[in-house]
C-alpha cells in the first residue's frame, strides 16, 4: 500500500495500526499524532479519528500504478461511491478534485498531483466563488495544520493584530482560544469538529479543563464545551452560541 512508501519506510510498526500514519519531518514531542509508532518522533497519525485535524498527504498514502493527471487529495469523510472518492482503487479516502468530472470536489492547499502548479494558482487567485467559500469555511492554507491551536477566518483581521496571518499567507487567518491567543474567542461553529451536528448546543470555553462537565465536546478539541441542554443545563450558554441548526 501507499503506506509502505519510502517517505513512510522508517515507520515501524509490529503490527498495521487501523489509523492512517505517513512520515512528518517537522514532528516535535507532544504534537497531535507524532511518535506514532512508540519507536520514531517523525512517524505520525493522521486524518481519522482524533487525529481527524491532521492533514494525511495524499502523495505518501494513495498508491497510483502511474501518477494520474488529475488533482487528488486525502479526504477523511469519503465514502466509496462519494464522487471521486477511492481514486486509487485501494483507499477509499483517496479523492480525485477539482477537474471534470470532479470539478464541484474543490482541491485544498495540498492537492498533489502533476498539475500541482495550477492547483497552486487556482489557490493564489481564487474565484469569486472559491472566496467567497473560503471565507464562510475558514480558507486558512497551512503548510503544516497546527495540532493544539484553534484557527478560523475572520474578515475583520489586520495585520498586526493578536492571532491574524496565522498561516503566514492570509491575514484574515486568526489564531484564537488558547495559548497566548485565549482573548480572541474561537467561533465553535468553525472550530469544533463534529462528525454531525449534535442535538446540544455548544461553545468554546477557554477556561475549560480535561474531566470539567461538557468540555472536549467534539472529542478533539478540550475547549468545545456543550451547554443548556440536558444534562448540561447548569452550563449556561453564551449569547450567540452555537445551537443545533
Amino acid at each position: 500500500s501507499g503506506m509502505t512508501g519510502p517517505s513512510t519506510g522508517a515507520c515501524t510498526f509490529g503490527q498495521h495500526p487501523g489509523t492512517p500514519y505517513f512520515w512528518d519531518s517537522s514532528c516535535r514531542h507532544g504534537m497531535l499524532g507524532c511518535l506514532a509508532d512508540g519507536i520514531h518522533e517523525q512517524c505520525r497519525f493522521c486524518g481519522q479519528g482524533p487525529y481527524a485535524q491532521v492533514p494525511c498527504p495524499a502523495y505518501q498514502l494513495c498508491s497510483f500504478a502511474t501518477e494520474p493527471s488529475a488533482p487528488y487529495y486525502w479526504d477523511p469523510h469519503c465514502f466509496v461511491g462519494k464522487l471521486g472518492c477511492k481514486a486509487d482503487g485501494i483507499h477509499a479516502q483517496c479523492r480525485f478534485c477539482g477537474v471534470p468530472p470532479y470539478q464541484d470536489v474543490r482541491c485544498p492547499g495540498q492537492a498533489s498531483s502533476m498539475e500541482k502548479e495550477a492547483v497552486a494558482l487556482a489557490v493564489v487567485e481564487p474565484t469569486v466563488d472559491a472566496k467567497a467559500s473560503a471565507v464562510s469555511t475558514g480558507g486558512c492554507e497551512f503548510h503544516i495544520e497546527p495540532t493544539n491551536q484553534g484557527y478560523f477566518w475572520d474578515p475583520s483581521c489586520e495585520q498586526g493584530m493578536l492571532g491574524c496571518s496565522a498561516d503566514g499567507r492570509n491575514v484574515e487567518c486568526r489564531f484564537c482560544g488558547s495559548g497566548v491567543y485565549s482573548s480572541v474567542p474561537c467561533p465553535a461553529s468553525v472550530v469544533c469538529h463534529f462528525p454531525s451536528s449534535p442535538m446540544v448546543p455548544y461553545f468554546w470555553d477557554s477556561t475549560c479543563f480535561l474531566g470539567m462537565l461538557g468540555c472536549k465536546a467534539d472529542g478533539i478539541h478540550l475547549q468545545c464545551r456543550f451547554c443548556g441542554d440536558s444534562i448540561y443545563s447548569s452550563i449556561q450558554c453564551p449569547s450567540g452560541m452555537t445551537g443545533p441548526s
